[in-house]
């Protein structure tokens, strides 16, 4: 009697959308290019062991990505199995909006090493915040998301970059 409640309550956990034991959470493929106008699908075009996507989800949010990408400075320059992106995450406007966005962006960084790393990813919503656990209250905060090499989410950090998110980070950046 006992096996039969438990195979029933796994049954209904499966079919309310629980992921099964051992199941991977992957971040959705995107084609993006850098701020150098490089080509990038995400995660498919990732070439290190560890990718760490520094995630904002509005102008007003990148002075605080700005910390974390300068916090994880000792972190990306220690290993190349490791790299950082910032990643804003915008709804996708369109090709003429989309020019004046990265135009602006440009504006913003101007050193090409730098620019390399920030991959803008005009995005529908409706796919890609489910995909990745994305909840209307986690916007407030930056999103750090930690990678392998094949896009599968290792594990994420929400806020600031204080001592302990950018320990938390390294610690899931450590390949």
């Amino acid at each position: 009697m006992h096996k039969n409640i438990l195979i029933a309550l796994a049954l209904s956990i499966s079919v309310l959308g629980a992921p099964a034991v051992g199941q991977e959470s992957v971040f959705p493929t995107v084609k993006a290019r850098t701020l150098n106008k490089d080509k990038i699908t995400v995660p498919k075009d990732f070439s290190a062991a560890r990718n760490v996507l520094l995630i904002s989800f509005g102008r007003d949010m990148q002075d605080t990505v700005d910390a974390w990408d300068v916090a994880l400075t000792p972190l990306r320059k220690s290993s190349d199995a490791v790299q950082v992106y910032n990643s804003p995450l915008i709804p996708n406007p369109g090709a003429l909006v989309r020019g004046f966005i990265n135009g602006g962006f440009r504006g913003i960084y101007k050193g090409k090493m730098l620019r390399e790393r920030v991959v803008i990813l005009y995005i529908d919503e409706d796919e890609v915040f489910p995909a990745l656990s994305i909840t209307d209250g986690d916007k407030a905060v930056p999103l750090v998301l930690v990678t392998d090499q094949a896009g599968v989410i290792l594990g994420r950090v929400s806020g600031l970059a204080d001592e302990s998110n950018v320990a938390a980070v390294t610690e899931l950046a450590s390949p």
